[in-house]
């Protein structure tokens, strides 16, 4: 290869299976759907709300409630793949 010639490759995608299960939120994002709202301001992108919510989220000392919401649905995520898996 000549000197600053770059080796092009193709990649194929792979294809998401429709019937997979949904994955699992994480307990930021379940607080960001109760307090999306309440950071929104008129002319913020979505990107200036999620760094807003970063730092709220940062702020926040008690996320035990959350982190609840978190692990439920990484249980019902755990279950349902199983049983997606089980199918196939």
């Amino acid at each position: 290869m000549a000197k600053g010639a770059t080796k092009k490759t193709t990649s194929t995608k792979k294809t998401k299976d429709p019937n997979a299960p949904k994955r699992a939120m994480s307990a930021f994002f379940f607080w960001m759907q109760e307090n999306r709202e309440k950071l929104k301001k008129p002319g913020m992108g979505v990107a200036d709300v999620a760094k807003a919510a970063g730092v709220e989220w940062a702020k926040v000392t008690d996320k035990a409630k959350w982190e609840k919401k978190a692990s439920d649905d990484k249980k019902r995520y755990e279950k349902e793949l199983a049983a997606y898996k089980g199918e196939k």
